[in-house]
């Protein structure tokens, strides 16, 4: 008899602390720790007029950027103007090229 009381008694113990792992009777919110919510700036940017012969390694040239490396550089300026990846730069075409700039977060915190 003590065998089958003993063996309940480690099943209802077993099946109630699966079930508090399983489904948590224990509130969660109470351990995490809340992360501000951060945004972005935008990057800036520098509005030019091209000329006869510009390249985009020739724009680059005249406007450095030393903070970022060519390839980052090459992206952000493919992402502002999406047109000139399938065709020449046009004289007198008006492009926009990137200038990264310390990038500063604006955080908000959420009062939940």
């Amino acid at each position: 008899m003590r065998i089958l009381l003993l063996a309940a008694l480690l099943f209802v113990t077993v099946h109630f602390i699966r079930l508090d792992l399983m489904e948590g009777t224990i509130p969660l919110a109470s351990f995490v720790q809340e992360q501000p919510a951060c945004e972005e700036e935008q990057v800036k940017t520098i509005p030019v007029t091209t000329v006869d012969g510009d390249t985009i390694e020739s724009l680059f040239s005249l406007y450095p950027d030393p903070e970022s490396s060519f390839i980052d550089r090459l992206a952000s300026f493919y992402s502002l103007n999406p047109h000139l990846q399938n065709q020449q730069i046009i004289v007198g075409e008006k492009i926009v090229l990137p200038l990264t700039v310390m990038q500063t977060e604006k955080c908000i915190e959420s009062n939940r």
